[in-house]
């Protein structure tokens, strides 16, 4: 009997410890299985995350390149308000042309209601009248 458990106790531990790295054996084979797709997917991220900040980069250039034409343009303007602003100041002719009020029809064209978006001016299109004819028309 003495045999018996000492040769069956070796037996059962070599066959719990064959049983365990059976067992651990499975389950790292799953987590190699579950790690291969996440590992795309964070690859895939990390793609997806470059592309989003050399577009941010791209953006940022093009803003500050919008950012230096619009206060090129801002200046020229100035300059020229102020250019006209000193014509009409020194030259009596011109600030007579200027002070003189246009005529209705010409004053007219100039009328617009507050266009806010693209429905306002898509319904400001919609409604808007014909210029009128000039001279005299013959009935069709």
């Amino acid at each position: 009997m003495e045999f018996l458990v000492k040769s069956v106790i070796p037996a059962l531990g070599i066959g719990a410890l064959c049983q365990v790295i059976a067992v651990q054996r499975d389950a790292l084979t799953v987590a190699k299985e579950r790690a291969a797709p996440a590992e795309q997917e964070i690859n895939q991220r990390d793609t997806v995350i470059t592309a989003l900040k050399e577009t941010a980069a791209r953006n940022s250039k093009a803003a500050i390149k919008l950012q230096t034409a619009h206060d090129r343009i801002a200046a020229t303007l100035t300059a020229r308000e102020k250019t006209i602003e000193s014509l009409i100041h020194d030259d009596p002719t011109i600030r007579n042309w200027f002070d003189t009020p246009l005529p209705d029809a010409i004053a007219s064209l100039r009328e617009h209601p507050a266009i806010t978006g693209a429905d306002d001016y898509h319904q400001h299109l919609s409604s808007s009248h014909p210029l009128p004819t000039t001279g005299d028309s013959t009935p069709d």
